[in-house]
C-alpha cells in the first residue's frame, strides 16, 4: 500500500478552538480498550534515583497510564532532575567571585532562543543547583 504524498504547500489554514480545561480532563476513555479510565494517583519511577507522584487515569482492564498536561510538565520536570543527578550530559565552565557572589556564562548551546531576563535557581544540595529561564 502506498502512502500519499501531501504537498505542505497547498494546505489550507486551520482555525479551531480550545476549550478552558481542555488539557486538564476530568474524565478519560482508554485509547487501547476504549473503556473509561478511573482517576488514579501514579507513581512513575524514573531511573533509580527518582520517581514523581502524578494524578493521572489508568485502565482498569488493560492497564494503560494517562496524564494531563500539568501533570505531564510534573513529570517532564522530573525527568531533568534525573538527568542532572546521573550526570550524563554536562559542560564545564569557569566561575568568577565578584564580592558576594559567584557568576558564570550559560554556554550558548544552552541557551539559543532565550528571550528573557530572568533565571529562578533551586538547590539540589550543597554543592549542585538547577537554573530555570523564566
Amino acid at each position: 500500500m502506498e502512502k500519499e504524498k501531501i504537498d505542505f504547500d497547498e494546505l489550507e489554514d486551520a482555525q479551531f478552538q480550545i476549550e478552558k480545561g481542555a488539557f486538564q480532563p476530568k474524565t478519560l476513555t482508554c485509547a487501547q480498550c476504549g473503556l473509561k479510565a478511573k482517576k488514579s494517583q501514579l507513581e512513575i519511577a524514573i531511573g533509580n534515583d527518582v520517581s514523581v507522584r502524578a494524578d493521572g487515569f489508568e485502565c482498569e482492564k488493560c492497564g494503560k497510564q494517562y496524564l494531563g498536561l500539568e501533570e505531564a510538565k510534573k513529570l517532564d520536570r522530573a525527568m531533568i532532575v534525573s538527568r542532572i543527578l546521573r550526570n550524563d550530559f554536562k559542560m564545564e565552565r569557569a566561575i568568577s567571585h565578584d564580592g558576594d557572589n559567584w557568576t558564570m556564562r550559560i554556554p550558548k548551546e544552552f541557551s539559543s532562543g532565550v528571550q528573557k531576563k530572568k533565571a529562578e535557581i533551586m538547590p539540589l544540595g550543597a554543592k549542585q543547583f538547577c537554573v530555570s529561564i523564566e
